[in-house]
């Protein structure tokens, strides 16, 4: 299985906040564990982005600590191999970490170091950006990414709440980005219609949408993104639990594959849903009536919109055509 659109911060492990809160007798510490894990996840009457993201102000003070987020990117990779996944993507904004005691230089080498400590070579990070951010945060990805970009960081991105911020100010920036070559990946077309993708698209220079499902509202869309070969990073959960897709059947996860658009499967915030990517990947096969010949073709779609080198890619060609050359039966199915 393969994962390209999942938060770093979204999969921290509840006891380990828990236990950092305890330590340094933060306010949250006065919760039991049950009520604090509870805090921590979605609530089951979610119903907007706008809720959704408020999760994480719960415990973002909390995670406001280097040796913290070194332990969860040194823990992140051997985690979610277990569950199955031989490619990651996770990101993650810096900026929402520094405190009063951090550059966000010191954010990220906290978390870039994690995640290689154990000479991993399987997960990569996207540094992002949160709408409404000052300019000059926007700036500072660009900064981040050279400096650590041969050190496992693919890309940036932007997120946060499309539904009330626009950031069209941003365009100069991202310009410059895509004019380095640096590989950029926007959350749009989730909480806001077309015009957020067209957006992503023509100012941000996106490579990759986050999300992006409402895209299946505009035709002329769907034939752009089929024609210009834009990934779509789809979180069927996730979408579910902030209002922007009623159920698995009518989300237009179908609809989209079914157009030619390189729809991926993916987690988003895997902590904060309670769900992992095998979940998705067996509610996506369930649910939305996925055959072999769908699930190789997803997983394809994966491998060629990430991030990464070409080398790498045709390694996890590799892995794939080998996992499902032997089999009929879905290949999620052998992880338990």
């Amino acid at each position: 299985m393969i994962d390209l659109h999942h938060h770093f911060d979204g999969a921290f492990e509840t006891e380990a906040l828990y236990c950092e809160a305890k330590r340094r007798n933060l306010p949250q510490a006065k919760l039991s564990l049950a009520d604090f894990t509870e805090r921590c996840r979605v609530s089951p009457q979610c119903r907007s982005l706008t809720e959704f993201l408020d999760v994480f102000n719960f415990f973002y003070d909390i995670a406001q600590n280097v040796d913290f987020l070194h332990a969860q990117a040194m823990a992140l990779p051997e985690r979610t191999a277990k569950q199955g996944v031989i490619y990651l993507e996770t990101r993650f904004a810096p900026h929402l970490f520094t405190g009063n005691r951090y550059s966000t230089r010191d954010i990220t080498e906290s978390v870039v170091s994690g995640l290689s400590k154990n000479g991993n070579t399987n997960v990569r990070l996207i540094l992002c950006a949160m709408r409404n951010v000052p300019t000059p945060i926007i700036e500072d990805l660009i900064a981040l990414y050279e400096e650590f970009s041969k050190r496992g960081v693919c890309g940036i991105d932007l997120a946060g709440d499309e539904s009330r911020y626009a950031c069209r100010e941003y365009a100069p920036i991202f310009a410059r980005a895509h004019e380095q070559g640096i590989p950029i990946t926007i959350h749009a077309g989730e909480a806001a219609g077309p015009s957020s993708v067209y957006d992503a698209l023509d100012l941000f220079r996106a490579r990759r949408i986050g999300h992006g499902i409402r895209s299946i509202e505009d035709a002329a869309l769907i034939k752009r993104l089929v024609a210009d070969k834009i990934g779509l990073e789809v979180c069927l959960t996730s979408n579910l639990q902030t209002g922007n897709a009623r159920s698995y059947t009518e989300h237009p996860f179908r609809r989209l594959f079914d157009a030619g658009v390189k729809v991926t499967v993916n987690t988003d915030d895997p902590a904060v849903s309670n769900i992992d990517l095998m979940h998705e990947w067996r509610v996506a096969s369930r649910e939305l009536k996925l055959d072999r010949a769908d699930e190789k073709a997803l997983l394809l779609n994966s491998i060629e919109v990430a991030f990464c080198d070409d080398t790498t890619k045709q390694v996890l060609r590799e892995k794939i055509e080998a996992e499902f050359a032997p089999y009929n039966t879905p290949f999620y199915s052998k992880i338990d």
